[in-house]
Parts: structure tokens; sequence; C-alpha cells
């Protein structure tokens, strides 16, 4: 195998796994904004729902909190973490730039097909999307190298 042979296939490989990496990024984002979006422009089956979650309280590891904060702090700080797991895998594929990138991409196949699966459970289309679009780069990535590794 040539140089160049090898080069365009890790090339491959690590823009497969950016791809991927910014599903998590496009994900988180877009969850972010439709969370902040929706309590911003509520529709009224909304403001029925969150009335009722802010009239229901409880303690929470000696906090007092209603179910509307709980909710809104999770789902919140979830779609921060995603647009961070997404930077990260992004610099992962930074660092490993002239090596095997077959690891990491495993590692973000597994983390992609489990939020998949989640999705496809509980969610609506966007994220069951963009994490499908997400297993299919980093599996690419993960076919891609392995190509490249045992020539």
């Amino acid at each position: 195998m040539t140089m160049t042979t090898d080069h365009v296939e890790r090339t491959h490989a690590a823009t497969y796994f950016r791809i991927g990496a910014w599903c998590w990024i496009a994900t988180g984002t877009g969850h972010t904004i439709g969370d902040v979006f929706l309590r911003a422009f509520p529709r009224d089956e909304d403001k029925a729902i969150d009335d009722i979650m802010r009239a229901s309280s409880f303690d929470l590891m000696g906090l007092h909190r209603s179910y509307y904060e709980v909710t809104m702090g999770f789902s919140l700080a979830m779609g921060c973490c995603m647009v961070f797991v997404g930077i990260l895998l992004l610099w992962i594929a930074k660092l490993t730039a002239r090596q095997d990138i077959r690891p990491a991409a495993i590692l973000g196949l597994a983390m992609s097909a489990v939020a998949l699966t989640i999705c496809a459970l509980l969610e609506p289309p966007p994220p069951i999307v963009l994490f499908s679009a997400a297993c299919v780069a980093f599996g690419l990535s993960v076919g891609t190298a392995v190509r490249g590794a045992n020539r």
C-alpha cells in the first residue's frame, strides 16, 4: 500500500468521525434551543403542563424543588452535555489524526447507538435522525479505519 492510500483512508475515517461528532453537537444545540424556545413561547397545552409541574414539589437531597425545576434542569444540562460531548469527540479526532482512530470511533458508535435506542423509544424524530446519522458516520469511520489498518 502506498503512503498516499493510507493517508486517504485515515482522512476518510477522520472525516466520518467528525461528522458523527457534529451530529452530537447539532442534537444538543437543537435540544437546548428547543427547550428555551418552548419555555419562552409555550403553547396553551404546554402552559397547563408547566403549571401542574410548578405546583407539584418535593424535597430532593435537602432542597425543595418543583417538578418543573428538576425537569428543566435535567433537560438543559443534557442538551449542554451533548454539545460538549460533540466538542470532546472533535478534540479526540484532532488528537488521533495521525494514529488509529478506530478505538475512538467504536466508542462514538457505542454512545450513539445507546442514545439512538433511548431516543427511538422516547423522543420525537429530530434526535432519532441525528443519532442515526451519527451511528452511520461512526460505523463508516470504524470500517474505514479497519480496512486501512488491515492492509
